[in-house]
């Protein structure tokens, strides 16, 4: 799908001659592991997806490199009330389409977000009331109740522009965005290429990098040939079995870091809508969910699947956020406590479960999903594979649908918050809108809840750090779901490029330099 001729001749001609190409003639080229789902930034709150609409478009509230909030679109804010925070918007801000950007678009934006039926972004604005206008610079959110982490949660809510926006068509939003950002949108081919060039009308320090191109590459053997041919100056997601041949070449080298992503098995003991398992209330029982959590043998994934490329995982929330020390330990790797707490559940031999996973969305999530099957089937349960594209998994296994009763996914949270993972992945789902947006397991516990509910209203760090503390316990005696591990990014860098890893693992062409 390319964009019309009109727009790319519109575009070219707001763009002063030479800048369609990068300095010295040379334009950036990315592999990134999947193509971006949409242009329309509330449309899909999804890793490849925001790392190139944040090209495009910008936040009130960014993430410095150690995921502090930091002033973009806000130049600052302040909490005046207990319910409302108060945001300064930058002022001398155009849109790309040369439109100022002003308090109109925060209202526009932030209203959206809340009340479009398709928007992913209900959970990150559900503690907002309303976004009231005060001057043309100026900006209220009034909050439900005294929110004392509202930044963190808008650090992925990007600014629309309210005249273009307002009555445009969905398609027309979804293909031909109009943002701040420090890139302009100018070709799109699905599955092939996304190629941006530098906004000529920035308002802030412009890019070294003025001409970028994404290429949606899922294959990782086809990624990594990518990188030594030189085709691309970028490799995301490498396969760990190739770091040695890429470290061997006279061509590239490997980046890594630690994640922030946690790749878990949701496990639904709580609908009575779920389907893809018999018996259908064979989870309800905690002893059969702590039998599959003991079944799994999570040190052999990670030693045998990701290459020793990864961390194993306790609990949802990564070390060094707020809350993360909650003491909860890893139910050990035993088969035959998993049996016996079958039999004793009455299950033994007599469960039969799809597990449904992305194929191409996530490092090796296939092959994770097929380890995970193996290791059910020698406890007794039976396991069909049910393997979709992240294209259509997602939508499949939508918290709303009730389609899945086990399946492998992932989680990313760059808000350094507990209290936000919590709230997102495991607050009962349909008890407040924008709660529970993630809870593909339908987790539900009154306690839990409640210690939520207060941590998002307890100003003070510390002590609310202790409230998800507890609530995390809560939730892994209850086995809400079972951790696998963290990913370990893993980046080829052509050596004609300099690049830093960010620890959310955003991919921002500014942050590139050629040598």
């Amino acid at each position: 799908m390319k964009k019309s001729l009109l727009l790319i001749l519109a575009v070219l001609i707001l763009i002063p001659l030479g800048v369609v190409s990068a300095q010295n003639g040379e334009t950036l080229v990315v592999a990134l592991g999947s193509d971006s789902l949409t242009f329309d930034p509330l449309n899909y709150d999804e890793e490849v997806t925001n790392e190139v609409n944040l090209h495009i478009f910008e936040t009130l509230v960014f993430n410095d490199t150690d995921l502090n909030s930091v002033p973009a679109l806000a130049e600052s804010w302040e909490q005046i009330e207990d319910t409302v925070w108060r945001f300064y918007l930058r002022q001398g801000v155009k849109f790309s389409n040369g439109n100022d950007f002003n308090a109109d678009d925060v209202v526009y934006t932030i209203t959206r977000a809340k009340t479009w039926e398709q928007s992913q972004y209900k959970g990150d604005t559900s503690a907002i009331k309303e976004a009231v206008k005060v001057d043309d610079y100026t900006v209220d959110l009034v909050t439900n109740f005294a929110y004392s982490i509202l930044p963190a949660n808008l650090k992925s809510l990007m600014m629309m522009d309210k005249e273009s926006s307002e009555n445009a068509d969905p398609k027309d939003l979804a293909e031909n965005p109009v943002g701040t950002g420090k890139y302009i949108l100018v070709d799109y081919v699905r599955e092939d290429h996304i190629d941006l060039v530098a906004n000529p009308n920035y308002w802030g320090e412009k890019p070294e990098i003025q001409s970028v191109r994404f290429r949606p590459i899922t294959n990782p053997a086809t990624r990594t040939a990518a990188l030594l041919s030189g085709e691309v100056d970028l490799a995301v997601d490498i396969s760990s079995r190739d770091v040695e041949k890429v470290n061997s070449s006279n061509v590239a080298t490997i980046l890594q870091a630690p994640a922030l992503r946690i790749i878990y098995l949701n496990i639904d003991g709580w609908s009575d809508q779920n389907k893809g398992v018999e018996p259908q209330d064979a989870f309800k029982d905690v002893r059969v969910r702590q039998a599959i959590y003991h079944a799994i043998d999570e040190e052999t994934i990670i030693k045998n699947v990701m290459n020793g490329n990864a961390y194993i995982a306790t609990g949802p929330i990564p070390t060094g956020y707020n809350g993360s020390a909650s003491g909860v330990e890893r139910y050990p790797y035993d088969p035959e406590k998993a049996m016996a707490l079958l039999k004793e559940a009455g299950m033994e031999n007599k469960i039969t479960v799809t597990l449904d996973s992305p194929n191409d969305r996530y490092v090796n999530d296939g092959q994770i999903a097929e380890a995970v099957a193996g290791y059910l089937e020698k406890v007794g349960i039976t396991v069909n594979l049910n393997l979709q594209p992240k294209s259509l998994f997602f939508d499949y296994v939508a918290v709303d649908k009730y389609n899945t009763s086990l399946s492998l996914g992932g989680w990313y949270d760059g808000t350094g918050e507990g209290a936000i993972i919590l709230k997102s992945m495991f607050y009962s789902f349909g008890k407040k809108a924008g709660y529970g947006t993630g809870n593909r397991g339908h987790f539900s516990n009154e306690k839990f809840d409640e210690l939520i509910d207060e941590a998002l209203v307890t100003v003070d760090a510390e002590a609310r750090a202790k409230l998800v503390e507890e609530a995390a316990v809560i939730l892994n005696n209850e086995v809400g779901f079972i951790p696998l591990h963290y990913q370990q990014d893993i980046y080829g860098v052509n050596n004609r490029v300099t690049f830093e890893p960010m620890r959310n693992k955003h991919i921002y062409a500014w942050r590139f330099s050629f040598k």
